[in-house]
């Protein structure tokens, strides 16, 4: 019985950065099968003679050696089924060659669907708290969102790389730190979780400073403006109505958290100067402690100072039930997707650019800690930041 012809060939298309598929190639009685291995390179590292991949070439992360090693243990393989069935008098048709050089073999999952399924198993069973189940697996789903599904196999430090200069493009540099420290300890739990060694390492050396490709993320005063002509339109009440009116509060300099706790008799106050009034809030902050003024316009108080029954300015939500309708309310109008830290933003870069306020301004307003944050509740200090900030938003006002 004639014995068919096994080699190793690199064929197929080329991707965008020139690497092609290594095949397993199965020619038996004019028919001609190929089955596909798990490496791929460019065609100037393959040594189709030889069967094996030439010293130093490019192989995300593996080396030539591990393949090699990889490469001749399959072609072993394939010789042992082939002897085996034609001594047994087996046709060695490929159908059941490719059966044989199955069985046994350990799959090679998606690393996001073995690390969901690992998290879903110790939340079912009460190892990790809903915090951590949430945590960890948003960080997999956007590792899965930058990079796309990757098998344990091409897990390597680039794509590991790829992932963390995304985050930092988009401003997110102390969330993709956070990220990789979970995702580090997921990928962990899917090596042992497989009964499978580390020997690609992808998280090692990655904690490097990633240079900022873009810009801060914030508001123009268009779009602030948009924002607010919206709410002005909303039907008072509404889910639109009270996502704009806490988010044009943020613009103020306020974070999310420190919009859950405003409340009218500790951190609102207000005083009369001839027939002006001035309003703001005073309060700390919840994250930091420091200490910030939130000025509101006269133009803006009845749709903004709308008092809860309880004597809070909001009611109560979870940061991500927000957010969410953040996002997709600014999508609508405005065509992009922001987060609260936006209107954060949007108030620093205002009071610098507004002509009438300077940095010690700015410093008042976000809370920045300073040798002179104390003279923030000095009643002259609040009165004067107070003018200059309603000056600006007048014409702002006008431009609008």
């Amino acid at each position: 019985m004639r014995p068919p012809v096994i080699t190793i060939v690199l064929r197929g298309y080329n991707d965008r950065f020139g690497f092609q598929k290594l095949y397993l190639r199965y020619a038996w009685r004019y028919r001609t099968n190929y089955l596909v291995l798990p490496w791929k390179l460019r065609a100037k590292d393959w040594d189709a003679a030889g069967q094996s991949v030439k010293p130093r070439a490019i192989l995300g992360g593996e080396t030539a050696i591990i393949v090699n090693n990889h490469l001749r243990t399959t072609l072993t393989k394939a010789y042992s089924i082939v002897a085996d069935m034609i001594a047994r008098d087996i046709p060695p048709m490929f159908d059941v060659f490719n059966q044989k050089m199955g069985a046994g073999k350990k799959t090679d999952p998606l690393f996001s669907d073995t690390a969901f399924q690992i998290l879903k198993e110790e939340y079912a069973a009460n190892e990790i708290s809903n915090k951590t189940f949430v945590t960890y697996r948003c960080a997999v789903r956007k590792f899965l969102g930058a990079v796309g599904p990757l098998r344990l196999q091409e897990m390597s430090r680039d794509k590991v790389l790829e992932f963390k200069r995304k985050m930092v493009a988009a401003g997110k540099e102390n969330l993709a730190n956070q990220y990789l420290r979970y995702l580090k300890i997921m990928y962990a739990r899917v090596l042992k979780h497989l009964e499978m060694d580390d020997q690609r390492k992808p998280f090692d050396r990655v904690d490097i400073k990633v240079v900022k490709m873009s810009e801060k993320k914030s508001l123009t005063v268009g779009e602030y403006t948009i924002f607010r002509n919206a709410l002005f339109q909303a039907e008072p009440g509404s889910e639109a109505f009270e996502t704009l009116r806490r988010f044009l509060i943020m613009c103020r300099g306020l974070r999310f958290s420190d919009t859950q706790h405003l409340r009218q008799d500790i951190h609102y106050f207000e005083f009369q100067e001839g027939d002006a009034w001035y309003r703001y809030f005073a309060t700390n902050a919840q994250k930091t402690g420091s200490k910030e003024i939130v000025p509101i316009a006269e133009s803006e108080a009845p749709l903004l100072l709308q008092w809860q029954p309880d004597g809070f300015l909001f009611q109560k939500i979870r940061y991500p039930v927000y957010s969410k309708q953040l996002r997709t309310l600014s999508q609508a109008l405005i065509g992009r997707e922001i987060t609260t830290h936006y209107g954060r933003h949007f108030t620093g870069d205002f009071i610098l650019n507004s002509g009438e306020m300077g940095l010690e301004d700015v410093k008042k307003i976000l809370g920045v800690k300073s040798d002179r944050i104390a003279e923030i509740y000095a009643q002259k200090d609040i009165k004067e930041v107070l003018k200059k900030f309603y000056r600006a938003v007048e014409g702002m006002e006008g431009e609008g």
